[in-house]
C-alpha cells in the first residue's frame, strides 16, 4: 500500500491545519472536525435558528451533517494519499459519537445531532 508513515499536519478544505504528531492524532482529528463544524454552526446561529420555518431550519441540518461528512472525506484523503488508509465507517460512527457529544453539552437541538448511520452509506 505504500507508505505509512503518519503526516504531521493535513489540512481541512479551508484551510485550517490539523495537527497529527500527537499519540491520540486520531481523536484530535475528529474533534477538529467536529469544532469547525460547531463554529460554522455558530454562525449561522447569529440569525437564530428558531426565527427560521421548517423547510430553511431542515436545510440547515441537512448543511451541517453535509459539512460534517465532506470534511472527514476530505481528510481521510489526504491520509490515505499519504499510506495511511483508515476505515471509513468507523471515522463515520466515531465522528458521530463525537459531535453528538458537542450537541448534547452545548445543549443544542437534538435535531442536529449526526444522523447518517454508517449502514446507510454505500462505498463509493
Amino acid at each position: 500500500m505504500g507508505r505509512t508513515t503518519l503526516p504531521t499536519t493535513i489540512a481541512l478544505s479551508r484551510g485550517r491545519k490539523i495537527d497529527l504528531s500527537q499519540p491520540n492524532y486520531y481523536r484530535d482529528l475528529l474533534t477538529t472536525i467536529a469544532q469547525e463544524i460547531l463554529y460554522e454552526l455558530s454562525e449561522i446561529e447569529k440569525v437564530d435558528l428558531t426565527l427560521l420555518d421548517q423547510e430553511s431550519y431542515l436545510e440547515v441540518i441537512g448543511i451541517t451533517q453535509i459539512r460534517l461528512l465532506n470534511e472527514l472525506y476530505f481528510c481521510l484523503g489526504q491520509l490515505k494519499g499519504r499510506g495511511l488508509e483508515l476505515d471509513v465507517k468507523q471515522a463515520i460512527e466515531d465522528l458521530r459519537d463525537i459531535w453528538n457529544s458537542y450537541i448534547d453539552k452545548t445543549n443544542r437541538p437534538a435535531a442536529l445531532k449526526f444522523q447518517v448511520e454508517p449502514e446507510d452509506l454505500k462505498r463509493q
